[in-house]
C-alpha cells in the first residue's frame, strides 16, 4: 500500500466552538484552547481546494502552512562541546 503525502496547517480561530466542522476537511491533530489555534493534516492532493473552503469559513481568522515537513529527522551523532574542548586540550 503507497504511502500518501500529507500536508500540515495551523488553522488560527476567532472561536473554538466549531472544531467539529474542522474534522470534516482533514485530520486535528491538536487544539489548543487557550490561544485558539488547531494543527491539521489532510491529503496533499487536496491542499488547495481545502484551504479555500477554510479560509472562507467565518470562524477561521487565518491558515499557515506547517513548516515540519521541511525539517530533516535524521540526527547525526556528534561531538558535544565538551568533547571538542578535550581534543584541543589534550592533542
Amino acid at each position: 500500500m503507497p504511502i500518501k503525502k500529507r500536508d500540515g496547517f495551523i488553522v488560527w480561530m476567532y472561536n473554538t466552538k466549531y472544531l467539529r466542522v474542522l474534522r470534516r476537511y482533514g485530520y486535528v491533530h491538536y487544539v489548543s484552547r487557550r490561544m485558539k489555534y488547531a494543527v491539521m493534516y489532510w491529503d496533499h492532493d487536496a491542499t488547495e481546494s481545502t484551504l479555500g473552503q477554510l479560509k472562507k469559513m467565518r470562524f477561521v481568522r487565518s491558515v499557515e502552512p506547517s513548516h515540519l515537513q521541511e525539517i530533516s529527522t535524521t540526527y547525526d551523532k556528534g561531538k558535544s562541546e565538551w568533547e571538542v574542548k578535550d581534543e584541543v586540550l589534550n592533542p
